[in-house]
């Protein structure tokens, strides 16, 4: 063997030891911290499809979010748990083909924080100044869960800037004492802070289980690095948001019971075990808008019916121009 050729064994064998290293420490970190590192691998891999992590600076705080795509503007926003990219990671590429997509962290929630008191207000200001700032014409509102709270505030404020709102499993102004008081007891808690608000990773099966998503089947150890990662260092902020939402709902019901002039889709997974189905056919009758049903979806439809839900969201966009 000549000297040349040595060398090139020799190369070879440190790239594939190099290679090997880095493989270890991959899986070092993903056995150590593997809310963190699965955060970071699902970040990269929107970077890939051609998202981009920008970030928004506020009067009192900073608004993180993912934007890619060209054509008319649709924003994602996330429920009350996680973030954008893991609500949405499974349908953003999807949207992007055809629209500018914008997924935010809500205040509190993923890279995004204030030092504003937590509100449902604080929320729609943020998202306000982000449209404002990267929305040229109009956009698409979809708000799942919590974020649809949101949607219908910000729909409500700027309504020059709303092309269509698009609710998805959340019950809006048709949600009443009973509905809640219903949900409690199906959770078996006493509040919808000791619901939403998991202590302990326990607590954390429970949500997830309700809401059908399947962490709710995940090991304790994983249950327990995901309640670190998303809820322990948020918890003050997240009580705060529960407990305003609580003691305004009526302000924010007669707020948010006000006439739109944007038109409106529902969208509803048949098996939502946190509202259930006939709270969307309310909310549906209710702002006389139509009801799209994803059938046997669960509560958290973009993760667990990503392609149904790619599907209804594209014909539902597809049918009112940005510019409207």
């Amino acid at each position: 063997m000549d000297l040349s050729a040595h060398h090139d064994i020799i190369k070879a064998m440190n790239l594939l030891l190099i290679c090997l290293l880095i493989a270890l420490a991959g899986l070092v970190l993903l056995c150590a911290y593997p809310s963190a590192f699965g955060q970071r691998l699902l970040r990269c891999g929107l970077c890939l499809s051609g998202f981009r992590q920008r970030r928004l600076s506020l009067p009192a705080g900073e608004l993180a979010y993912l934007e890619a795509g060209t054509g008319p503007a649709v924003m994602l926003i996330h429920g009350f748990g996680g973030d954008g990219p893991t609500s949405w990671g499974r349908v953003m590429a999807a949207l992007a083909k055809q629209h500018q997509v914008l997924v935010p962290d809500l205040l509190w929630f993923g890279r995004s924080h204030a030092a504003t008191a937590p509100s449902l207000h604080a929320q729609a200001d943020a998202l306000e100044a982000l449209i404002r700032a990267r929305v040229a014409d109009k956009v698409q509102l979809v708000g799942l869960s919590y974020g649809g709270f949101v949607a219908l505030e910000l729909a409500r404020r700027m309504p020059e800037k709303i092309a269509q709102l698009v609710i998805m499993a959340s019950p809006g102004m048709v949600y009443t004492p009973a509905d809640q008081q219903d949900l409690l007891d199906r959770a078996d808690v006493k509040s919808a802070e000791q619901l939403f608000v998991p202590n302990d990773a326990q607590a954390l099966a429970r949500i997830m289980a309700l809401v059908g998503s399947p962490l709710a089947r995940a090991p304790r150890f994983l249950l327990q690095d995901v309640w670190l990662f998303y809820y322990r260092d948020r918890a003050p902020q997240l009580h705060a948001l529960m407990q305003e939402l609580a003691s305004s709902q009526q302000a924010h019901v007669e707020r948010l019971s006000q006439p739109l002039v944007m038109p409106v889709a529902v969208v509803w997974g048949t098996q939502d075990e946190v509202f259930p189905l006939p709270i969307g056919q309310r909310l549906a009758s209710s702002l006389d808008a139509p009801l799209f049903t994803i059938d046997g979806g669960t509560h958290v439809l973009p993760v667990v019916s990503a392609p149904q839900t790619v599907a209804v969201l594209q014909t539902i966009l597809q049918q009112v121009p940005a510019w409207q």
